[in-house]
């Protein structure tokens, strides 16, 4: 979960390359801010949603915008890769999947988005769109609703 941290990724993705030997290569695993649904489940106006588009708000505000995971190819096409592999993963917010393996994936994914999901969110919320703590804690606990909620099919892309 850089995508966070890295305030300028064109530039990072360059330094990368530049320090690379001949024949090496990056890896790099991340997750977009937005969570997506296949089957409708997650409306617009689910707190979860909001929490997505208020974080992503918060971003631009502060001068730090999140990538979407759709240009971290071309980004390291312009730094000097070649051969990019791009594979993508859905990590579902609970246990809603009836596959076994992903089930187990949205367990532990659910657990860590509850441990994450405060210091993920106060900062931004505070200072880009000028929320009290409280706020913050309040719309929170209807966000973690969303999150255990098996009728809510959500997945973070990967």
């Amino acid at each position: 979960m850089m995508n966070f941290s890295i305030p300028n990724w064109p530039e990072y993705l360059n330094k990368i390359y530049q320090n690379l030997a001949p024949g090496g290569y990056a890896e790099i695993q991340e997750i977009d801010v937005m969570v997506n649904s296949d089957d409708g489940t997650l409306g617009d106006d689910s707190a979860i949603m909001k929490w997505s588009n208020l974080l992503n708000e918060a971003s631009v505000k502060l001068q730090q915008a999140y990538k979407k995971i759709d240009e971290f190819k071309d980004m390291m096409a312009e730094a000097g890769f070649t051969e990019i592999v791009d594979r993508r993963f859905k990590w579902p917010t609970n246990h809603w999947p009836k596959d076994k393996k992903y089930k187990e994936l949205g367990v532990w994914n659910n657990e860590n988005i509850a441990i994450a999901l405060e210091s993920l969110t106060i900062a931004p919320f505070t200072r880009a769109h000028g929320w009290s703590v409280e706020e913050v804690h309040t719309f929170l606990s209807s966000v973690r609703k969303d999150l255990n909620n098996p009728k809510i099919h959500g997945y973070w892309p990967m």
